[in-house]
């Protein structure tokens, strides 16, 4: 689901993605953080920032909260910082999906999500994608 009245500050979430795939592994990981700006660089306010690592691979990859709504789609970071991490919101993303004729899930879900359900969740919904 995605959580569309946005991210909040300070907001726990979890980013998931294929980062360094190949030459980690190509299992997915997760790293975990908080929303640490409501905007991004050059106050870009379609998208947010957060702490939680991210690293080539994470592109495209979800950053949710703990009851596991979309906040963002993780898609740049600074090189010459730790953590300073950048997100396209999910109200961004829902228009774009609306405008391409998908209609996402809306609203709360929040069912207790424990981190083995999260986790679940994200590893079900997460695809690795390589080209050569």
């Amino acid at each position: 689901n995605i959580k569309t009245d946005g991210a909040e500050l300070g907001e726990d979430i979890v980013a998931f993605g294929y980062p360094l795939s190949q030459t980690l592994s190509d299992s997915v990981k997760l790293t975990k953080g908080i929303v640490s700006s409501l905007s991004g660089l050059d106050n870009n306010y379609s998208q947010i920032q957060i702490d939680a690592a991210l690293n080539p691979g994470n592109s495209g990859g979800p950053i949710v909260n703990t009851n596991g709504e979309l906040l963002a789609v993780a898609v740049s970071s600074l090189t010459d910082s730790q953590n300073i991490n950048f997100g396209i919101k999910a109200k961004s993303v829902k228009d774009f999906l609306e405008v391409n004729f998908f209609s996402p899930a809306i609203g709360s879900m929040n069912y207790g999500m424990n981190n083995k359900k999260l986790l679940k969740l994200l590893e079900e919904s997460t695809v690795y994608i390589f080209c050569e």
